[in-house]
């Protein structure tokens, strides 16, 4: 292992300590790439994520222009592809380069040199994936002069800072998921990890698992957790009167609590309807020749019927 100097150790501290701020939507974007040029240098700096190459992102060094998602013909991707350092890292963790596998002279006579390198006049390439379960590959490339052992070891080094970036990109995307999915559906929602835990579950979840299945702390109750991989119709579970309904939306759970609807006479299912059509009591008696004092009556039947003090959670129950 390469030992680094002591001004690599002050200018990765530095890195590291504002590398929060660099980064918009996506820790790892333009303003980050630039930044990381300071520590490694490069012509251009990538950052590749999702399935293989057809997404990536990528910065010009010197002139901080950067390409989001940079279009790739077929003939760029299948070169891209067949990089030894992109073969190697389909199936491992760490930092490579192109000289780990073949020296510059063989490279200059490939098809990938002739369609890839060459054009932009590229010779080195450096590249790291990151231990995460995505693809998640930093792509260094320059003209002049190899990468050094000092500039794998940078890339070594920072490896843990830039999966804790990640690991807190993704986990404030999936939030901001979830607080959509519960403003969209009025439900409550637990976010789902692949181990069978869960990160997050909004307060009335937590209510709601605790109230049907007992204390399970941040692990899926197990009749959960048997149903997911074979999911198609929403779980429901019954406790009295009530029944839990979840559905799997993405890697979220949707959980909503129901009840059978109570038995109303005629009258008062009608009155019930036109209130949810936003009549008031005296448009209601109107339209039905009663008073508006039997209005109230019956309203005050359904109210305690429904279990719920107000006009505008009636109509709920009768919409729900």
């Amino acid at each position: 292992m390469t030992a680094l100097a002591r001004g690599d150790e002050r200018r990765i501290l530095r890195f590291v300590a504002e590398a929060d701020d660099f980064g918009g939507d996506h820790p790892f974007e333009g303003e980050f790439l630039t930044q990381l040029g300071g520590l490694i240098r490069a012509d251009w700096i990538g950052f590749l994520h999702g399935e293989g190459p057809s997404y990536a992102d990528f910065v010009r060094v010197g002139d901080d222009h950067f390409f989001e998602n940079l279009a790739w013909t077929e003939v760029e991707r299948a070169a891209c592809c067949g990089l030894p350092t992109f073969q190697y890292l389909k199936h491992n963790f760490g930092a490579v380069k192109i000289s780990d596998f073949i020296p510059a002279r063989e490279l200059r006579r490939t098809r990938l040199y002739d369609v890839l390198l060459g054009p932009v006049g590229l010779e080195h390439s450096l590249a790291l994936r990151l231990p995460v379960a995505e693809m998640a590959e930093f792509v260094f490339d320059r003209q002049e002069r190899d990468f050094s052992e000092r500039d794998r070891q940078v890339l070594v080094t920072l490896t843990p800072h830039l999966v804790r970036l990640d690991s807190a990109a993704n986990t404030r995307r999936r939030l901001l998921s979830a607080l959509a999915l519960h403003e969209a559906n009025g439900t409550s929602v637990v976010l789902l990890e692949p181990s069978g835990r869960f990160t997050y579950a909004s307060s009335e979840a937590q209510e709601l698992l605790e109230r049907y299945f007992g204390k399970t702390g941040a692990t899926l109750p197990a009749a959960i957790a048997s149903w997911l991989p074979s999911v198609a119709e929403p779980l429901r579970v019954a406790a009295g009167d009530r029944t839990l309904v979840i559905e799997h939306v993405g890697d979220a759970l949707l959980l909503e609590e129901r009840r059978p609807f109570p038995q109303l006479t005629r009258r008062e299912r009608e009155i019930l309807e036109l209130v949810a059509d936003g009549k008031s009591n005296g448009e209601i008696a109107e339209h039905l020749w009663i008073a508006p004092g039997t209005v109230r009556k019956h309203l005050d039947n359904v109210y305690a019927k429904l279990d719920v003090h107000t006009r505008t959670a009636a109509a709920a129950v009768l919409r729900g």
